[in-house]
């Protein structure tokens, strides 16, 4: 796991537990809601080449902002697998 994707995990757990929610989820790794986990998406999309800048779990899975290997800040749609669905530029 990269120091990258450890924080991003670090302050999901932190915003999860601001909402009230189960802290759990962000911080043990354990899956989430859909069966995904904030890490192994996390870990798949920075594989792609991508640098996580925001990711946020959606009813399908995480809608992740992110900046592309060219520079582009692009608009991540992933599914609970990990796999990216949709990507468009961030405007």
């Amino acid at each position: 796991m990269t120091f990258k994707t450890r924080n991003l995990i670090l302050a999901a757990g932190a915003a999860v537990l601001v909402a009230g929610g189960a802290v759990a989820v962000a911080q043990t790794g354990a899956p989430a809601q859909g069966g995904a986990k904030f890490s192994v998406a996390a870990e798949r999309v920075e594989a792609l080449g991508y640098t996580i800048l925001e990711m946020d779990r959606d009813r399908s899975g995480f809608d992740i902002e992110a900046i592309a290997r060219d520079g582009r800040r692009m608009d991540l749609d992933v599914d609970a697998s990990g796999k990216i669905v949709r990507e468009r530029l961030d405007d």
